[in-house]
């Protein structure tokens, strides 16, 4: 058997559960390093020394993504030239170490700068470890596992917030927390690397002993005919280029709606609830703890209906759930509006553990790390301008059209993929 056969084959067994608690635990981080800006930037605007308009904070939100724009296409390729492991690897080392020295931090500037650093390797760490985990699971159960592989993102969301509200005011703690994921460097170091990835450079022979050691079956690897030197955008747009049009689209409108509401969901509650910001941080673990259910849901549904229509059905009901958000603002109406924010996190969550499985179906071996890369490089533009775009309109218009715009946006993303995406249920990757 070949090394696909092999895989494809496969019953998911102890290796699988060791690798997705390994890459689950670091999405987990992932997400708690992203997110807690979210609760940084209450925290220190009572400082003098950070002190800034709803603009400049929003910059200071959107800081790691801009980070995560560069660092995803970087990684993405690195990952195609020196393999997934090692590029994972120096991906949470960037991040880890990032966000120990941001917590020491002394001005705002200084602050936002440190938070670029980190993006660069959270941007980094995404498109990796979604592409290498994919190439470990079978056919029949990738899309799902992918799906609950991104669910761990909801537990940081959840750690976060408690360790926000256990912090409490200690933003400088939150960050340090958040550069404990070092302790799993070694269990990265303990993973193999990817026998799809050894077997296009060639390496056939360690490709046939990791298959061995993993799944105690002897296979027969070859190295693919054709390799490829060099990966560029030019070819993604040439080669694949409806297929990066509708991914760019769609990663962009996700991360746009995730990010401008998220970052901001503290100041979002304060306002329309009447509330303390700290008392947000509570109802923030509620939206949280929905994300569950919305990615265990989209995991059942992407095997079952398929990724397009899971994909855009989660995209639309996200934005309606915004423009519920919006209608309700000002009611005062507190059991609505929670209602309308605990939905835009159920399917925008659910949203996200679609894309990532859809997403590395769509590009073959040997650009999937430049494919994928490229498609968070798109999240992060849109999830750098919504933040900074939500403070602006917050200063001139309300905290309703703030939502409202992002719940536009992910409209507009449904519709994308409902329009020029392509079914990949039950394909192989190649």
């Amino acid at each position: 058997m070949s090394e696909v056969e092999v895989i494809d084959k496969a019953k998911f067994g102890r290796f699988h559960y060791s690798l997705l608690g390994i890459l689950g635990t670091i999405w987990a981080f992932i997400a708690i390093n992203t997110l807690s800006v979210s609760f940084v930037i209450p925290l220190i605007s009572k400082e003098p020394t950070f002190q800034g308009s709803l603009s400049k904070l929003g910059a200071m939100g959107s800081a790691a993504l801009w980070g995560m724009l560069v660092g995803a296409w970087s990684f993405g390729t690195l990952s195609d030239y020196l393999g997934r492991k090692k590029a994972l690897g120096l991906a949470i080392t960037l991040f880890g170490l990032g966000s120990i020295a941001s917590s020491f931090a002394g001005t705002l500037d200084q602050l936002i700068g440190l938070r670029f650093i980190v993006g660069l390797g959270l941007g980094g760490a995404l498109p990796v470890a979604s592409s290498y985990f994919a190439e470990f699971m079978p056919t029949k159960i990738r899309g799902a596992m992918i799906s609950v592989l991104e669910s761990f993102w909801a537990i940081g969301t959840i750690v976060i917030g408690i360790v926000a509200i256990i912090l409490k005011a200690s933003w400088r703690s939150m960050l340090l927390f958040g550069g404990s994921v070092l302790a799993l460097l070694p269990l990265i170091l303990w993973l193999p690397e990817s026998p799809r990835f050894l077997a296009l450079k060639g390496k056939t022979r360690d490709a046939e002993k990791i298959l061995e050691r993993i799944f105690g079956v002897k296979a027969k690897v070859e190295q693919p005919q054709e390799t490829r030197a060099k990966v560029t955008v030019l070819e993604l747009w040439q080669k694949y280029g409806k297929i990066t049009l509708m991914l760019s689209i769609a990663w962009f409108s996700i991360a746009f709606a995730y990010y401008g509401f998220f970052v901001w969901l503290p100041k979002f509650l304060a306002a329309t609830l009447k509330i303390t910001v700290f008392k947000s941080f509570q109802y923030f673990i509620i939206t949280a703890i929905a994300q569950l259910p919305g990615y265990w849901s989209a995991a059942y549904l992407l095997e079952k209906i398929g990724r397009r229509k899971t994909l855009s059905g989660y995209l639309l009901l996200s934005g309606l759930a915004g423009v519920m958000f919006y209608n309700y603002a000002s009611s005062g109406n507190v059991s609505m509006i929670l209602t309308s924010a605990v939905l835009f996190s159920f399917f925008n969550l659910g949203a996200w553990g679609a894309i990532y499985a859809y997403t590395p179906e769509l590009y073959p071996t040997e650009v999937r790390g430049s494919g994928t890369g490229w498609a968070g490089a798109m999240a992060r533009i849109g999830g750098g301008l919504a933040p900074i775009l939500a403070g602006r309109i917050m200063e001139t218009s309300t905290v309703g059209i703030a939502v409202l715009v992002i719940a536009i946006v992910s409209i507009i993303g449904a519709f994308d993929v409902f329009i020029l995406g392509k079914e990949t249920k039950g394909t192989k990757l190649v």
